[in-house]
């Protein structure tokens, strides 16, 4: 019998009954069933109930990409509670600041991270891997492993709307500390029918879970298996030999990355040439545009096996939003195709009128992923999430749309092509990041006295974070004060924010409102 799909457990019950000894996921050596994860899950469902975790309550998931956190995800949605993915590179100070934000009243994390967080941090319990924690937990400790393995069942089927929310997604905002989007039940479940949908997923595809749980393209690898019943192998290493050894050994079937991932992939062009990737049917680029040469090599090099290449472009605020299928990849490297299914891309003016073909616009989403909002945000929310600017006024304003801050255009054919962003976002190593977080932390060091980080365009890693910073009064040579405060933002940050370079100037430059001229002073540096 075929359920409906409103939850993310109703995906896995359909999965688990469908097929209860097929392999859910490859943890390294270990391989496990769906009936494993109907069956651990449900005993983490009893257990977080047990630990006071009520309907609606966050859980924060602070792992490592494993199975266990696999199994948690699951776990907090039948307890009618909501996961949180939390960047296992995350430092004390990210992690108190999201579980301040979404009020985690749970935490399920690595032994490690978890005695390294200041203490309060979390208010309640904590389920740990590895030895007990003695710091950062108000509650009580539980070990996860004995948890997983009760056979509990929880006690009371709590009832769970495809409304209620479901996971909270942080992305960093072109201002200030990242925005929890909160994500619904729905947007969680129509996300993976339309992917698997375009994506011709089955239970016989091997889907290698290259990117980070926390990110909502690496989550949409999870979600996007657990629908059809399809293997997610998962990967931690990020060396080019451990990925193509894995792609190898594991029969992958599809990969879905960023562009710095396909970079690293080409590293690995001469075995690939001489020993093509037979069991690859697709790989899926989202996070950027792939450099055209990378592109093209890719073409060539997959082309050997047959490997199908969608492009594909997506918001944390609304999951995925266009994809270019494999048969119109000819097309320039700056065209994100056209509409998922069961949604409309809209082009519009600063009038909020639709834009005609060759016109550059505004790129905004509507359909059935578009998420509930930031949490707690209610200003940013407004801004982002609006009425449908197209709709009849008699609708009186029911549905809302996400306005992206994307510039694209549409040509005459209906292809959408990517133009660039209103804000001055980071990406680097697949993460977007906004300059005030690495000012922030520039800052922090205590040393500096004004600074402006911007990125540069690196295919590799996709920008390079380069601070320009001027330094407090009596600070000393400016060569040990950089190493000083270098060491403090790896301390306290993640290494995917600190930058590159550290330039020294007696004084940055402001506009005529007297805020610093970050496009100045980056175009400064990107001219020598």
């Amino acid at each position: 019998m075929v359920h409906p799909e409103f939850t993310l457990h109703d995906l896995l019950r359909n999965s688990a009954e469908r097929n209860p000894q097929q392999t859910a996921v490859v943890d390294g050596k270990a391989e496990h069933t769906y009936a494993d994860l109907d069956r651990e899950s449900r005993s983490l469902a009893a257990a977080l109930q047990n630990a006071g975790v009520e309907k609606g309550d966050r859980v924060g998931v602070y792992l490592e990409k494993s199975w266990e956190a696999i199994v948690a995800m699951l776990a907090a949605s039948r307890a009618g509670a909501a996961y949180v993915n939390i960047n296992p590179l995350f430092k004390p100070p990210q992690v108190a600041y999201l579980a301040r934000d979404c009020d985690i009243r749970v935490m399920i994390g690595d032994s490690a991270r978890l005695d390294d967080l200041e203490s309060g941090t979390v208010p309640g319990s904590a389920f740990y891997k590895g030895d007990a924690p003695t710091e950062g937990i108000a509650g009580e400790s539980v070990d996860l492993s004995e948890a997983l393995a009760s056979e509990d069942t929880p006690t009371e089927e709590r009832s769970v709307s495809e409304t209620d929310l479901g996971t909270i997604l942080y992305t960093s905002g072109s201002t200030g500390m990242p925005k929890g989007v909160a994500t619904s039940q729905r947007n969680l479940v129509a996300g993976a029918q339309i992917v698997s949908t375009y994506l011709e997923n089955t239970p016989e595809d091997r889907i290698l879970s290259a990117l980070p749980l926390n990110f909502d393209a690496g989550m949409s690898q999870f979600t996007t298996a657990l629908r059809v019943g399809a293997t997610l192998v998962l990967q931690r290493s990020r060396l080019p030999g451990d990925l193509i050894k894995a792609l190898r050994r594991q029969g992958i079937t599809g990969l879905t990355g960023v562009p710095p991932l396909w970079a690293l992939l080409l590293r690995s062009a001469k075995s690939i040439q001489e020993e093509p990737l037979e069991n690859l049917r697709y790989i899926a680029n989202t996070g950027g545009r792939i450099p055209q040469a990378n592109l093209d090599e890719l073409k060539r090099l997959l082309g050997l096996s047959g490997t199908r290449i969608y492009r594909m472009y997506g918001l944390t605020e609304a999951f995925r939003s266009t994809y270019l299928p494999p048969e119109e990849g000819d097309r320039e490297s700056s065209c994100i195709g056209k509409a998922i299914p069961n949604t409309e891309i809209l082009v519009v003016n600063k009038e909020g009128e639709e834009c005609a073909p060759g016109e550059p616009g505004e790129l905004v989403h509507r359909g059935p992923t578009v998420a509930m909002g930031y949490w707690g945000n209610e200003e940013a929310t407004k801004r982002a999430y609006r009425p449908n600017p197209l709709a009849p006024p008699e609708l009186l304003d029911v549905e809302r749309v996400v306005y992206s801050g994307d510039t694209v255009s549409r040509d005459e054919d209906g292809f959408l092509y990517f133009i660039g962003r209103e804000d001055a976002m980071i990406k680097n190593q697949g993460y977007r990041l906004s300059p005030e977080e690495v000012e922030n932390l520039l800052l922090g060091s205590g040393l500096v006295h004004e600074a402006c980080a911007f990125g540069m365009e690196n295919p590799d890693v996709g920008q390079d974070v380069i601070a320009v910073i001027s330094l407090r009064e009596g600070e000393g040579e400016n060569g040990s004060a950089i190493e000083t405060i270098r060491g403090h933002v790896i301390q306290n940050a993640p290494s995917y924010m600190v930058p590159k370079e550290i330039l020294v100037r007696d004084e940055l430059p402001k506009t005529g409102s007297g805020k610093i001229d970050r496009k100045g002073i980056s175009n400064a540096y990107a001219n020598g």
